[in-house]
């Protein structure tokens, strides 16, 4: 199987068809994994923490290895932190879950960074850090979708759940008529993609 965060998913979604195959030949290859991984980890302590983002820097990106993926993960977490100046709220361990594809696989997880509470109401957010790919409306509701149908259970059956694109500062909380049908065959297409590279490569 092939595991990926709800953001690679999405971003994979916003590609055209070359570019799209070529980044999941990639992805499934062992090691594969979100781009944003360390910005969003020390968005979590930043958040859940209360940690500096000096504390947050050090802890978490001190070590990466590539230079330029150091960078774009400090420029990302540095536009989170502005956010979480600006937006006030009571920290929130958010839920964690995750959604397969038709033929099992392909994974999505679904792992947002922080929940804050406002006025009694409690909203999840997954960030969007790509620097040159803006999050729209309909793709930014295919994340909020996956999220309601499999995060909005139990305990966390009235909280909200939210992508923010931290480039331009934008929420996104709705969903669309047909964004459901968006999500299955936008995953039932990436999958095809993994099952066929796999394929190709034990031949």
């Amino acid at each position: 199987m092939t595991r990926m965060s709800l953001t690679t998913f999405l971003f994979h979604d916003c590609l055209d068809s070359v570019a799209r195959t070529r980044k999941l030949a990639q992805y499934a290859e062992p090691g594969g994994r979100d781009y944003f991984w360390a910005a969003k980890r020390a968005a979590g302590q930043i958040f859940l923490d209360d940690k500096s983002f000096d504390q947050a820097v050090g802890d978490v990106m001190m070590n990466m290895s590539k230079a330029h993926q150091r960078q774009d993960n400090h420029d990302a977490l540095k536009g989170m932190y502005n956010w979480k100046l600006a937006n006030p709220g009571k920290a929130h361990q958010p839920p964690v879950g995750e959604f397969a594809g038709p033929q099992n696989e392909l994974i999505v997880t679904l792992r947002p960074t922080f929940a804050l509470e406002k006025k009694g109401v409690i909203t999840t957010y997954v960030p969007w850090m790509y620097k040159d790919e803006r999050l729209t409306s309909a793709v930014a509701g295919m994340g909020i979708h996956l999220m309601e149908l499999i995060l909005q259970q139990n305990a966390y059956s009235d909280w909200r759940f939210a992508m923010i694109d931290t480039v331009a500062g934008k929420i996104f909380t709705k969903t669309h008529k047909h964004t459901a049908e968006a999500v299955m065959a936008s995953l039932k297409t990436q999958e095809e993609i993994i099952i066929a590279h796999k394929a190709k490569k034990a031949a």
